[in-house]
């Protein structure tokens, strides 16, 4: 019954914001993202399939499916062997594989990408881009997302330009991605929620403190290296009371004219006191959308559910449905997007474990 209420709960509230109806999956806008984190630590095999069914049976609207975590410094020789690659599922990587090709048999548009680093593989100066180039092309990924959060990536701003001793780092790694894996192959990069504060207009914006504050300004300000990328995802969450979303996503937009996607996560965050209601969670990336975000990352799917999931304390589930809602009806208004690599404006109108691991975040981040 528990269930059903808030079933029911969750339907009122897309009434309310005109999302009632029924929807086609292929109405989702081709621009527009609704992705989701896999901790594969959560991970099971079925007893029946032998296939991981979690990963068989994602959302139909999910635009893409991150896997969490892989190491930097992967040791990943071949074979299709998990060993020594981050990855904690518990079968061998013939499952994996076999999990996600029934995936894309069910939902072709479907795109994978493993996500590397995170907060407790840290060992970036090892990153090694050729065995991630064998694991992507054995597993038939689709591309790459630097989850890049150094242990102490000691930032400064002396002369009102933020340099960080992390910076040679992350430019090696962002240019070795992309010289192992060309597009059409998929390069993100995970942003923590102050990364782009530090100067200008956000030099002091809050939340200050963050040892990744203003961490990724030195590479977004080199225009060479942040062509490389095709898509920034900035973790909006574990930032405490005082961060705003938008204002991170305006800082961003200021450095970035590629594709920016706001990043989510369901109650409890790890940090800071903040959770996403059912209806923050969807007004928030609306109003981004409106301001030419393209769209929302959630973490993660296999994230245990609040005690007593509600629109107050929604699940991971739940906040999934709601955006996928969302942009399948399209209530997100025009958007201005510019391709930063051609320079050029484009218009979209409406078209139809009980471990943390990634929510243990930097403590003002």
């Amino acid at each position: 019954m528990r269930g059903q209420s808030l079933r029911g709960a969750i339907a009122a509230l897309f009434a309310a914001v005109g999302l009632s109806g029924s929807v086609l999956a292929d109405q989702v806008r081709p621009s527009t993202h609704i992705a989701a984190y896999y901790q594969t630590w959560s991970a099971e095999i079925g007893p029946t399939s032998l296939l991981d069914e979690t990963v068989v049976n994602l959302p139909a609207g999910l635009t893409e499916v991150l896997l969490a975590f892989a190491r930097p410094d992967i040791a990943y020789a071949g074979n299709l062997d998990l060993t020594n690659t981050g990855l904690e599922v518990p079968y061998p990587g013939s499952v994996l594989k076999a999990s996600l090709i029934a995936l894309k048999g069910r939902l072709p548009g479907i795109r994978v990408l493993i996500s590397i680093g995170g907060e407790e593989y840290t060992n970036w100066d090892k990153f090694d881009p050729e065995a991630i180039k064998r694991f992507v092309q054995d597993f038939e990924l689709d591309g790459v997302d630097l989850d890049f959060e150094p242990a102490s990536p000691n930032c400064q701003n002396r002369t009102g330009r933020v340099s960080c001793g992390s910076d040679s780092t992350l430019f090696q790694v962002v240019k070795s991605v992309r010289s192992a894996l060309p597009r059409p192959y998929e390069l993100w990069l995970t942003t923590t929620s102050t990364g782009a504060y530090g100067e200008g207009a956000w030099r002091a914006q809050p939340p200050t403190g963050s040892p990744s504050y203003g961490a990724f300004v030195p590479l977004l300000r080199d225009r060479q290296y942040s062509a490389m990328l095709d898509i920034i995802n900035i973790m909006a969450y574990d930032a405490g009371p005082t961060f705003r979303p938008l204002e991170a996503y305006a800082a961003y937009r200021s450095y970035f004219p590629g594709s920016i996607l706001i990043g989510l996560t369901s109650p409890p965050e790890a940090w800071g006191g903040h959770e996403y209601s059912l209806a923050e969670a969807v007004g928030t990336i609306k109003a981004a959308m409106k301001r030419g975000a393209e769209g929302a990352v959630v973490f993660a799917i296999g994230k245990p559910p609040p005690s007593h999931p509600s629109l107050v304390t929604p699940g991971v589930g739940d906040i999934i449905t709601a955006l996928i809602q969302t942009v399948r009806r399209g209530h997100t208004g025009p958007r201005r997007l510019r391709d930063h690599r051609a320079g050029q404006m484009r218009r979209f109108g409406r078209r139809g474990r009980s471990k943390p691991r990634h929510d243990a975040r930097l403590s003002a981040d």
